[in-house]
């Protein structure tokens, strides 16, 4: 059962978008703006502090693209604006954020979502956790 959280409360949660807290796959291949493995969800009115790390089951370098907080998850340009890449090691793991914080942007849906390209889909998987804190006086 969820706890409620006051102003200014803060309690350790797992990546929303890992059903009980379980690694998320990484399978998907960008061809539209809703083609994204989602990582995590922000709620409003709370800022989440989030730790991801990324681990590669593959043979060689896989260039992972991370979504960070778009406006909006309909217009290919809000997304690429905000997407960057990272290259996760063969047979490594690697912490591509640590404790950046986040807040609800805009309409979006998805805040915090990953693709890879289609050579390859399901070679990753994402774990981590996220600090959520209540209260706009905080930030």
């Amino acid at each position: 059962m969820p706890i409620q959280l006051n102003e200014q409360d803060s309690r350790r949660d797992h990546l929303s978008g890992g059903a009980g807290g379980g690694a998320i796959p990484i399978d998907l291949d960008y061809t539209t703006a809703a083609d994204v493995s989602v990582l995590h969800h922000v709620t409003a009115g709370h800022v989440d502090s989030v730790w991801v790390q990324v681990h590669n089951t593959s043979n060689s370098n896989v260039h992972l693209f991370l979504v960070l907080n778009p406006s909006d998850d309909t217009s290919t340009a809000a997304i690429d604006a905000v997407t960057t890449e990272v290259i996760i090691p063969a047979h490594d793991s690697l912490w591509v954020l640590q404790g950046d914080s986040f807040r609800l942007r805009g309409t979006n849906t998805s805040t915090i979502t990953a693709y890879v390209g289609a050579t390859h889909t399901d070679d990753l998987r994402a774990t981590g956790y996220v600090v959520r804190t209540k209260g706009a006086s905080i930030y």
